[in-house]
Parts: structure tokens; C-alpha cells; sequence
């Protein structure tokens, strides 16, 4: 097995005088697991892609040197580059939904790299892809190889990813943020996969991620980035244990969401939105398998904040989509209105608001973000200069500068977007706010600043928020009730407190257990530093 080594890279771009990536230095040896963390923005994608020979045509290697094994990267012919990429190299985007062409079906992606790098056809090809769609979480991996990557959440796209790398049998695998999507069950199970390729096959693994809870189990080395650079680099131990920069302290601090010291325990009478009986049922007729939804029945009180956790695949995005009409659902009643004291509705429909899980896919890449908040707004009466006082109100509360307005989104960074997209929908005045994985795609300290935001919120506007996530510190951190979804139903709801001392749910009891061992090994580092402190 070879060692990948990357030494002094320098990484331009047309767009600023500052380099992106600034004299990286970093190497994986076969069977190792290295951990590369840091904030947004701070060039953990670069590096991968530079690896891969795949920057976007505004940056180029302006010097350095990348090498897996004998083999020179940077400037190797493209026959040389095809043949290593989706074989000896293996890579895991952090967008799989984007990385995947729409009109070919799971199976045919799989079986490429099968074909190609493995060496199988026909039927040995057809149990390799199924095989690997089990390891990797489908519950059902026929239906997951005929599915197309626009029927599958975001999660499922991300296993579909890593049963697709895993396919080609890789020397060394690229992994950017590959469980950013999965709940802890199949975070762990995903973790537990590649453990097992690199401990079996003697696979190296670079991880590029933001989650520092998650790698503690697993990772031999961790990096740390800071503005194109490796700033801290030690054993995991020695990073979670001893931190020698105060940006690593930073990210630490960020990553641990503790419960509320005073948890708003108040009881609230009125509902905010209700769902009744709600099914969800996709394809036809004759192809029906499980709904989607079945027999969803739920509210959320008004001023409450009410997290939803389940499996990637369960339901909540739909359940998410649905409750916006979005999706039409196939039965039972949504009722998107706000009651009085005396239980009358009061509110107009546009009371709810979604904000999506990928900010990127939420804006028009052709349109500034101007043009894409002022839609709405048009057709309400407003002269241009309301429309656009509007607009900077909407942006200074969600602590942007309103000079942003007259950005492109590929100008963003994924924090900016995210909050953009809550102006965005601030500017309708809903009652209630949905956030699907708002945060899940973040690094910590961007995700502790949304976090804050939407509590800022909640409290200043009386907002009623939904929060679809996996991450189970987030509901502890921000939730006072919680709801599971599983294969489409809602198997359990509780107050937050009682939910996580227990669980009464069998998938509840796995999801609180899954969370425990990385959370706990976790804290006890960073208590251990705070106490040298």
C-alpha cells in the first residue's frame, strides 16, 4: 500500500492576492486514519481536491509537490489521473447529491467502479453492490440500487457515496465530511466500516471534517487548519487533550452544546401548526412500498422549539416539505395556523417558513442574494425603497452586513448563506420556522453562531421552531420537547429531559446510546484541559 505525501503546497486563486492553501505539509501512511479539521473556509476542501487534481478552474497548484507512492500528482497526465481517481484513490464529497449524474440510477453508478476497478460483472457485480448497500445502511438495498439520487435524502445520498468509493477498492481514501448527514447510529456504523478497511486492507484514510466528538474513537492523527494553513498537528490524544493554539481550543470549545443551565420548562397550551394522521406515499400504485409518512400525528405549541430527530431516510425532510405544501401529502390534515386562547385559527397560511438543509442549493447561482430575498416581497404593495429597507432590517438581524445583498451565493460562505436563507425567511414573519439539518453541514463554530441566532430569535420574536436534526447535543443544547421519526411514523415524544434519562422506544434507546461514548470521551478531555487552565 502506498503513503500519500503532500509537501509545501501553495494553491492560488484569481479571485484574491492571498494564496487558498499556503505551504500544506501533510502525509498519510497505509492503515493510518488522519483527522483534518478547521472552520469553514479553512481550505480542508482545497486540499482534498488538490490531492484529486480536481480544483475549479479559478485556483491551480502553483507549487509544491503530491505524491501517492511513487506516483507524482501534480501535472500527471489525465489518462494517469482517471485511472488513480475512483481507484486507487477514493474520495467521499462532502455534496454527494451533486457528485452523482440524475439520470442514472444508484446500480449504475455502483457498478463503474466495480467494473473497472474490480474486475466484476454480472451477477458477482450485482452482489458486490448489494453487499456493499447493506454495509453502508439501506435498509432495503434493492430499492436503494434502482433508486436515482434525486429519491434519496441526504443522508442516503452520503451512504450511496460510500458504498460508491468503497467499490473501487481503494489504496487511500479521501473522506470530506462523509457522516455530516447521518444521525449517530449510522455515523458510527459508517466509522466502524472504514475502521475495518483500513485495520483489514490496510486502507489510509484522510477525514476531513468539523466534528470533533466524532473522531476521537477513530483517528490516529488529527491536523488543524486555519486559513490555508496546518497550524497544530499531534496525536489525537495529544489535540483533544492539550491543544497548543487558541484556535483549537476555539473549535473545542464550540463543539460541546451542554443542556441549559435553566431549561425553559414553562407549559404553552396553543399550537402553532398541527398535524393530523398525516401520510406521505410516493410512486405508483402498482410500486408502492412503505409511505413515506404514515400516520403522522404531531404539533408544535406556539413558542416552543420542537426538535425532530430520526434516521437519514425516515421521513423528516419530507415531513419537512409537506408541512410548507411543498410536497402533497396522500392523507390525514396539516393545520398551518396559529390558535387563540379560545382555539379559533388567527393566522394567515404564510405563517410557516422552511429553511432548507443545503444553502447553496437554496439561491439561484445567476441571481444576487437582493434579487433572490426581494422576490417575496414583490407583489405586497411595497414601493422599492420599503422593499429594500426590508431587506437590510432582514440582514442586520441576522448579523450580516446588509453590503452582502449584492453578492452571488458562490461568494458566501456556507455560515453566510445559512443565514441569509434565515433573513430570508424572516422576511415572511412567519409564526413558525422549520429548520431542516440548519447546522449539520457546519463547522462548529459556525454552527454555535447559527445556533445562537435562531435561540436570539425564538426569544425576540416568539418564534415557534421546528428543529429536523440528527445530532442529538443540538436537540439537548436548543430543544424543549422531542419527537422521533422512524420509517415514517413517530415512534416517541417527550420533554427533552425525560427523553434523554429515558428513552421508551427501542430506535430511541439506540439513537441516546450511539450518542453517548463519543459526547462522553469528549467532555472528559475538554474538562481536563479546563481544569490545567
Amino acid at each position: 500500500m502506498p503513503e500519500l505525501v503532500v509537501d509545501d503546497l501553495f494553491v492560488h486563486s484569481t479571485f484574491t492576492s492571498q494564496p487558498v492553501l499556503a505551504g500544506v505539509s501533510l502525509s498519510v501512511a497505509p492503515g493510518e486514519f488522519v483527522a483534518l479539521v478547521g472552520g469553514s473556509g479553512s481550505g480542508k476542501t482545497m486540499t482534498a481536491m488538490s490531492v484529486l487534481q480536481l480544483l475549479p478552474k479559478q485556483m491551480q497548484i502553483h507549487s509544491g509537490s503530491i505524491r501517492l507512492g511513487s506516483q507524482e500528482l501534480v501535472g500527471a497526465p489525465e489518462p494517469v489521473l482517471n485511472s488513480i481517481r475512483g481507484g486507487r484513490l477514493g474520495m467521499l464529497f462532502q455534496q454527494p447529491k451533486k457528485m452523482f449524474n440524475p439520470n442514472r440510477t444508484i446500480r449504475q453508478h455502483l457498478r463503474e467502479p466495480l467494473r473497472l476497478h474490480a474486475g466484476l460483472r454480472g451477477r458477482p457485480a450485482e452482489a458486490k453492490l448489494l453487499q456493499l448497500l447493506a454495509e453502508v445502511g439501506f435498509e432495503d438495498p434493492q430499492w436503494g440500487a434502482r433508486a436515482y439520487p434525486h429519491q434519496l435524502s441526504g443522508g442516503m445520498a452520503q451512504r450511496a457515496m460510500t458504498a460508491m468509493a468503497l467499490a473501487g477498492q481503494p489504496e487511500m481514501l479521501l473522506a470530506d465530511e462523509p457522516t455530516s448527514a447521518l444521525d449517530k447510529v449510522l455515523e458510527s456504523q459508517i466509522l466502524e466500516l472504514l475502521d475495518r478497511e483500513r485495520s483489514q486492507r490496510g486502507l489510509g484514510i484522510l477525514y476531513i471534517t468539523h466534528n470533533l466528538a466524532s473522531l476521537a474513537a477513530f483517528a490516529d492523527r488529527v491536523l488543524v487548519m486555519e486559513a490555508g494553513r496546518i497550524v497544530e498537528s499531534g496525536t489525537t490524544q495529544e489535540i483533544l487533550g492539550s491543544p497548543r493554539t487558541a484556535y483549537t481550543q476555539q473549535l473545542l470549545d464550540a463543539s460541546i452544546l451542554l443542556p441549559p443551565s435553566n431549561p425553559d420548562t414553562a407549559p404553552r397550551q396553543r399550537n402553532a401548526l398541527t398535524l393530523n394522521g398525516v401520510v406521505k406515499q410516493f410512486g405508483s400504485r402498482r410500486r408502492r412500498g412503505r409511505p413515506a409518512l404514515d400516520s403522522v400525528s404531531l404539533d408544535v405549541k406556539h413558542g416552543e422549539i420542537l426538535g425532530v430527530l430520526g434516521q437519514s431516510g425516515s421521513g423528516k425532510s419530507t415531513l419537512a416539505r409537506a408541512i410548507v405544501g411543498l410536497e402533497g401529502i396522500s392523507g390525514g390534515s396539516i393545520t398551518r395556523t396559529l390558535e387563540t386562547a379560545d382555539g379559533a385559527a388567527a393566522a394567515p397560511a404564510t405563517a410557516v417558513q422552511l429553511v432548507f438543509q443545503e444553502p447553496h442549493d437554496s439561491f439561484d447561482p445567476r441571481m444576487t442574494l437582493r434579487t433572490s430575498l426581494e422576490a417575496p416581497l414583490r407583489g405586497r404593495g411595497l414601493s422599492p425603497t420599503e422593499r429594500s429597507q426590508r431587506l437590510d432590517d432582514a440582514m442586520m438581524e441576522v448579523e450580516l452586513d446588509p453590503a452582502m445583498l449584492d453578492r452571488r451565493p458562490d461568494h458566501c460562505s456556507g455560515g453566510q448563506l445559512q443565514r441569509v436563507t434565515i433573513a430570508r425567511a424572516l422576511l415572511m414573519e412567519p409564526h413558525v420556522l422549520i429548520c431542516d439539518e440548519a447546522t449539520s453541514a457546519l463547522d462548529a463554530l459556525t454552527q454555535r453562531t447559527i445556533l445562537n441566532l435562531l435561540r436570539r430569535l425564538h426569544h425576540e420574536r416568539g418564534l415557534s421552531i421546528m428543529l429536523i436534526t440528527h445530532d442529538m447535543d443540538v436537540v439537548r443544547h436548543m430543544c424543549q420537547r422531542v419527537a422521533v421519526l422512524f420509517q415514517g411514523r413517530v415512534v416517541e415524544v417527550a420533554e427533552t429531559h425525560t427523553f434523554f434519562s429515558d428513552p421508551q422506544h427501542a430506535h430511541s434507546q439506540a439513537l441516546v446510546s450511539a450518542a453517548i461514548p463519543c459526547r462522553g470521551l469528549h467532555l472528559k478531555k475538554i474538562r481536563a484541559v479546563s481544569s490545567k487552565a
